[in-house]
């Protein structure tokens, strides 16, 4: 049995929103202040971008495939952004209050996205669009690994 490509993209649609939830700062006062705001609502445009290129009846699939990687590519860089950014010691983490050994899961877990965004960076380079919905899952996953592991609460 086949399954229709717009169940692949539902699928994907599904773990971007999750990804988003995940990554967004857990506290809305500080989101200003570490611009998590700013790249939830970029994120956000992708995932609507992302939906539409599904129903575009003008689109071909190769052209769908094509704004797919776009999109997907534009999700890496927002995502290596959030890491450089908590990555920096003056606005690490948000300004939350992190115990040294939260710092450094904190830090592992940084350091496992920025690795996670830069393969699916290679995957949309070599143009292989069957690995960007597994390894924005992936991406997910280690979102929320963050916010469980830290009892951070996610928005």
């Amino acid at each position: 049995m086949k399954i229709p490509r717009t169940f692949f993209s539902y699928i994907l649609m599904l773990v971007v929103t999750i990804f988003i939830s995940g990554c967004v700062s857990p506290q809305a006062d500080k989101q200003e202040a570490c611009e998590s705001s700013e790249h939830s609502k970029k994120l956000r445009i992708l995932l609507h971008k992302l939906d539409t290129v599904t129903f575009e009846p003008s689109y071909s699939e190769l052209e769908r495939d094509q704004y797919r990687l776009g999109y997907a590519s534009e999700i890496s860089h927002i995502v290596g952004e959030m890491v450089k950014r908590q990555q920096n010691k003056e606005i690490a983490a948000c300004g939350m209050d992190l115990s040294t050994q939260q710092r450094q899961i904190f830090d592992q877990l940084s350091l496992k996205l920025q690795v996670q965004a830069q393969q699916l960076l290679e995957y949309i380079k070599l143009q292989q669009t069957e690995s960007i919905k597994p390894q924005l899952n992936r991406i997910n996953q280690t979102c929320t690994s963050c916010h469980q592991q830290l009892n951070l609460e996610i928005q």
